[in-house]
């Protein structure tokens, strides 16, 4: 790859649609990222030639994006202990909350359930009320004191299901949304195709009725031209008829002239 090139994809900032596809992307290429070698590597290149980056970016910097807004996703999500956030003021959240809800609720599952096992032959600490948000709810839930959310097992399973239900739901909605938004672009697009053919069509309508116009301006002059070569023929019939005439004094004075030598010599 040549030296612009590459620089190229060292300055390359992406987009709001760039991200957006990113997310989408990942998110129905996850089973691409099978944790064999090289398939990471692999399905980010895909990832890179279906979004037109491929001369942009280099897998590690996409690589590194998504990583950044997992994290970022994360700390949305699930804020530490005591701090107050509104996950949705991150422009990202919902979209990412599509992508990565179910993954990071098995995650935290497989947390509590780990929590749970360490902790039952141990003495309960004092607990304290903790919120956290599950496939788009707040829900309260009693922690104890240096360890994880304590949810019962029968709990956990209905919460984590309704979440997914939640997130499929979400999704589609989104889904729908998207499909909305790009029917209505699409919408806009050809009405802006229809007016500019009703421009095309207004500025065929003027050069015809120019064209009209010079076709009857070359009637006119071809009338006039038949007119003034009837004109000619006539001027030229009327000096054939002179020159006859002419020819016939010129006759008849040779004669006048031809009698006079004659009566001289007598």
């Amino acid at each position: 790859m040549d030296s612009a090139s590459t620089s190229s994809k060292h300055i390359y900032k992406m987009s709001t649609e760039d991200i957006t596809k990113l997310i989408q992307l990942r998110s129905s290429n996850s089973a691409l990222f099978d944790g064999r070698k090289n398939s990471s590597k692999t399905a980010w290149s895909a990832i890179l030639r279906e979004m037109g980056l491929d001369e942009k970016m280099t897998t590690e910097q996409i690589a590194k994006k998504w990583e950044n807004l997992k994290a970022r996703y994360k700390d949305a999500k699930y804020p530490p202990t005591g701090v107050e956030k509104n996950p949705t003021c991150w422009k990202w959240f919902n979209l990412m909350d599509d992508a990565l809800s179910e993954e990071f609720e098995e995650k935290i599952s497989q947390q509590v359930i780990t929590s749970e096992a360490e902790n039952d032959n141990a003495p309960h600490p004092s607990k304290k009320l903790r919120q956290i948000k599950v496939g788009g709810e707040i829900l309260e839930f009693l922690e104890e004191e240096g360890t994880s959310v304590n949810v019962p097992a029968a709990t956990k399973t209905h919460l984590v299901k309704q979440g997914i239900q939640k997130g499929k739901q979400t999704a589609e909605g989104y889904s729908l949304d998207m499909m909305r938004t790009k029917l209505q672009r699409d919408r806009q697009l050809l009405e802006k195709e229809l007016g500019g053919l009703d421009r095309e069509k207004a500025l065929l309508e003027r050069e015809r009725a120019l064209a009209d116009r010079e076709r009857a301006a070359l009637h006119r002059d071809r009338a006039q031209v038949e007119k003034d070569k009837a004109a000619v023929k006539r001027d030229k019939a009327s000096l054939e008829q002179d020159r006859a005439r002419l020819q016939k004094d010129r006759d008849a004075l040779a004669w006048d002239r031809a009698a006079l030598e004659r009566d001289r010599r007598s």
